[in-house]
């Protein structure tokens, strides 16, 4: 068989308006869909009831919401073999493209995702639901938190974890600003991560300390950077990438949401390989909810409990036969992770 010179796989960087830039070996071309495909899309999305809820797995991706279970916003990861194909095009999809030109060309086939990160569109309703993909094939995300200057707040950092892992997204902990005094507490906690089997890196923008590594983590692939303000995030960017943080408007430590002239989402190339992702969509990711019947799994050092409950809907607060409640007071589960836990059930801590 021989290979079409005229057709190329990409990946869409960033799109508006049904005009997308997509990424070939060839360089960026400025590609629209083709005539079936934007019909088939038509047709997908013309307003039939979704039914049934996404499925939420017990197992962690080797590899990063709703009220109570009516919106949901999750990365699914699936075996592209049992994905339908998407419905919409989305930042992030691999997709195949005919060139027209030097620097345009035409969108013929969308290929399977291996995730996605999605949520209910503002239009749904209960009769009609309609996702909205905000990025597709993300891989993991960075959570940084600093050492001082803000001081860390580690039951924000339960939150971060606690939404990857409903999501099934791989994080990384940065701890940024490693130069500055700190207390034994800051490695206590990491020693806790760490023993949860989260990966921890400390960073220092001053001494260099973790830049090279935090940049060999993020080669190859498709990365969110997320954390509160003042942390430094734009600093970790820049030295990743010089210029990248004041030239996308990637993060603004100033404000803490960035600065954007679309809500759509963008990735950003990484010269050693890999990309950033962006995305005003997703810019309050600790704001997101979990639907509490599944927060207990999304605590990694409950899951070996779950089920020994004396009680099958046993919310794990103050029933009695709890097997979460017994582990903690056995000193088998961190009493900080476990009130973080009632606060995020309870919604104390939205």
């Amino acid at each position: 068989m021989i290979n079409d010179p005229a057709q190329l796989t990409g990946m869409v960087l960033n799109g508006t308006h049904g005009i997308y830039d997509v990424h070939t070996e060839d360089g960026v071309l400025r590609c629209t869909l083709r005539g079936k495909l934007k019909k088939a899309f038509a047709q997908a999305n013309s307003g039939r009831p979704t039914t049934g809820k996404p499925r939420f797995s017990q197992q962690r991706s080797p590899q990063f919401d709703s009220s109570n279970a009516t919106r949901v916003e999750r990365i699914e990861r699936r075996d592209s073999s049992e994905t339908p194909l998407p419905t919409r095009l989305s930042v992030g999809d691999y997709v195949k493209i005919r060139r027209i030109d030097d620097t345009t060309g035409l969108i013929e086939e969308i290929l399977p995702r291996k995730s996605e990160l999605s949520r209910m569109d503002a239009g749904s309703n209960e009769r009609r639901q309609i996702q909205q993909t905000l990025l597709a094939n993300l891989s993991q995300v960075v959570v940084v938190f600093a050492t001082a200057q803000p001081e860390p707040r580690f039951a924000l950092l339960d939150r971060y974890l606690t939404i990857c892992e409903a999501v099934q997204l791989s994080p990384v902990i940065c701890i940024n600003k490693a130069d500055l005094p700190h207390g034994p507490e800051i490695e206590e906690y990491c020693a806790l991560y760490s023993g949860l089997g989260y990966r921890i890196l400390f960073t220092s923008i001053e001494t260099g300390e973790g830049i090279d590594e935090l940049r060999t983590l993020l080669k190859d692939h498709i990365t969110l950077f997320t954390g509160s303000s003042g942390v430094g995030k734009s600093s970790l960017v820049n030295a990743l990438e010089p210029g990248m943080a004041v030239r996308t408007g990637l993060v603004s430590d100033a404000t803490g949401k960035g600065r954007h002239t679309t809500t759509g989402s963008q990735l950003y190339p990484l010269s050693e390989g890999g990309w950033l992702a962006d995305s005003a969509g997703i810019r309050a990711l600790a704001a997101w909810n979990i639907a509490p019947e599944e927060l207990a799994q999304c605590f990694i050092e409950f899951r070996p409990y779950l089920g020994e409950c004396e009680y099958d809907d046993c919310a794990h607060i103050d029933e009695e036969g709890c097997a979460i409640v017994q582990a903690v007071e056995d000193g088998h589960i961190n009493d900080e992770r476990y009130r973080s836990y009632v606060r995020m059930y309870t919604g104390e801590e939205r």
